[in-house]
């Protein structure tokens, strides 16, 4: 159990008079990790469950204030050297290999909404500061180390497909679309990309979670979320395809959408994972 602590009015962090708790020495849970058999349904009730956290904790700023920097940082690049042009999709599709590591704030916002009632920054922060922060920096670490693994692969492929043609402006879209180069790109780019998402969605489907909510080593942790990932085949394909679904309609409207989405999925990333975990 967590030890909390009332925290005065005068740091009160929402307005009212109620007083709030405070996680001030987050402990983790104890007892065996027992995994269990989802349903479809249960993914559908996660993200509802994230869409009511997203409304009670507004996290939608702090992801504007993130993307639209690293869009226009991209962007940027591109319209500097077109020849970034072809890796500009291996990018953005990688995100979701790391997409994890980007939300695990809002996990641990929802874990201490559900320990207190209500999720305060400086308790949730108060998990990065325990034991458990190598484990979750070494989920980081890997995660990053497959994208960037993907984006290496991704520039191979071009090289070996389409490297010897124009690689700017109409000309590349011209060979990716109408040529056999550009065709075998895009098939071999699709079922590469689809081995490191496997492994990525096994990897960080409650990799993270188990690293904020209880205390195990990396293997043991990345052991479980695989173990968890073959357990549960249809749940965590149907997971791998709504965080798919939901960036895309999210990035649509101007990226305006991800404010909404990304949060909804992070938040309900750590309700899937007390439907795919026993609590202890």
């Amino acid at each position: 159990m967590a030890v909390t602590s009332t925290v005065s009015g005068s740091t009160k962090n929402y307005p009212g008079d109620q007083q709030y708790p405070r996680t001030t020495h987050p402990e983790p849970a104890t007892g065996p990790v027992r995994i269990r058999k989802a349903s479809l349904g249960d993914v559908s009730g996660a993200l509802a469950d994230g869409a009511r956290d997203w409304l009670a904790c507004r996290t939608d700023v702090l992801v504007m204030v993130v993307i639209y920097p690293l869009a226009g940082v991209l962007l940027a690049g591109v319209i500097l050297d077109e020849r970034l042009l072809p890796f500009v999709f291996p990018v953005c599709a990688g995100v979701a290999l790391i997409g994890p590591v980007a939300t695990i704030w809002f996990a641990a916002l929802s874990r201490q909404r559900e320990l207190d009632g209500i999720a305060t920054a400086d308790a949730a922060a108060a998990i990065f500061d325990s034991q458990r922060l190598p484990v979750i920096r070494g989920l980081a670490a890997l995660l990053i180390l497959l994208f960037l693994l993907w984006v290496a692969a991704a520039g191979i492929i071009y090289g070996l497909t389409l490297g010897s043609a124009p690689d700017t402006g109409q000309g590349f879209f011209h060979n990716v679309f109408t040529t056999t180069a550009g065709h075998e790109m895009i098939i071999v780019g699709v079922l590469v990309g689809a081995c490191f998402a496997l492994l990525a969605l096994a990897v960080g489907l409650v990799g993270f979670q188990l690293a904020l909510d209880r205390r195990m080593s990396l293997a043991r942790v990345i052991g479980t979320s695989i173990r968890t990932a073959t357990a549960n085949p249809g749940v965590t394909l149907a997971w791998g395809a709504a965080v798919i679904v939901l960036l895309v309609l999210g990035a649509l409207p101007g990226l305006l959408g991800l404010a909404i989405t990304v949060p909804i999925l992070g938040h309900g990333s750590w309700h899937l994972y007390r439907r795919l975990i026993e609590k202890s």
